[in-house]
């Protein structure tokens, strides 16, 4: 094994074995916490959840419409769900040639995939940075505590992501990059509304896996709906911190762990570390189920 892939995994078993210690010091509070099974929650929590998926997919594919690099509806579908299986090794690199190859067979540019996935990429981490900011004052009754300090550099954080996502400042950005190697400079076609847009469709996502999420935590552990933008927030960070955990594959361990720090501040931490693992088997499960029934969409159609 190669020592980068070692440290990679050293780090995913040691985040877990913090985690197994949490649970394993506060058992007590596992025993007495009112853990629920509501199977009609549980069953829309799947749903909502995996509709969110679709929305973020719509997204993709606008994008895709206004770079210049859109292909068929049924096509693009496809690539977008099957390249989410590259999130499951490390590095994250396979997301990414799944796509340049699935548009290179096409014959389009690499520029411009390139500039499709900047887009992707920013608009969902930039999205989900709003979103928890907004849930920060819902935060243990809605004192900033730990966070505080955090909160300013975040504003900084997000206030240069919207000046980048600004399409003069990213077409010299991008052509300054290109010249670099050589490459036929870009001329960017999309308006900075065209991005704005994008990024709505990206908060609404956000918003609509935070309604699944909620439903899902609250079929197992009863939870107020005050803390819905809250638990909206957390879900959103927690996995865009995982996204760009490079070291991570899926972000395995990194979510879980910010999870499992942001959830304690509204349940005991062994039910938070409980929610966050369980929280990671029913995402899998639904991106898997809705992988598979792409592809059993493509078998029936080529039938």
């Amino acid at each position: 094994m190669k020592p980068r892939k070692a440290l990679q995994w050293v780090f995913v078993i040691a985040v877990f074995v913090f985690l197994g210690r949490i649970l394993w010091e506060n058992w007590t509070q596992v025993r007495e916490a009112p853990f629920t099974f509501r199977i009609f929650p549980l069953v829309l929590s799947t749903l909502v959840f995996a509709f969110s998926y679709l929305i973020q997919f719509w997204a993709w594919y606008l994008i895709t419409l206004r770079v210049g690099i859109a292909i068929s509806f049924r096509e693009t579908l496809g690539s977008w769900f099957y390249s989410q299986m590259g999130k499951y090794l490390p590095g994250k690199i396979w997301l990414l040639l799944s796509r340049f190859y699935i548009y290179g067979s096409k014959g389009k540019s690499k520029e411009a995939v390139t500039l499709a996935l900047y887009f992707e990429t920013v608009t969902i981490i930039v999205a989900a940075g709003l979103l928890f900011l907004a849930s920060l004052p819902f935060l243990r009754g809605g004192r900033f505590t730990d966070l505080r300090g955090v909160f300013p550099w975040m504003l900084l954080a997000l206030a240069f992501a919207f000046l980048f996502l600004h399409p003069r400042v990213l077409q010299k950005v991008l052509n300054r990059i290109l010249n670099s190697f050589h490459r036929t400079p870009l001329f960017l076609t999309v308006s900075y509304s065209d991005i704005l847009l994008v990024l709505g469709i990206c908060v609404l996502s956000w918003v609509v896996g935070g309604i699944g999420f909620y439903l899902f935590v609250d079929s197992l552990f009863p939870i107020s709906s005050k803390h819905f933008l809250f638990l909206t927030g957390a879900l959103a960070i927690s996995s865009t911190l995982g996204l760009v955990a490079l070291f991570a594959p899926s972000g395995l361990g990194v979510r879980e762990g910010v999870l499992v720090y942001l959830l304690s501040s509204m349940m005991p931490s062994s039910v938070a570390v409980i929610l966050s693992v369980l929280t990671r088997l029913w995402m899998t499960f639904i991106e898997m189920g809705m992988i598979g029934m792409v592809y059993l969409v493509d078998q029936l159609r080529r039938k």
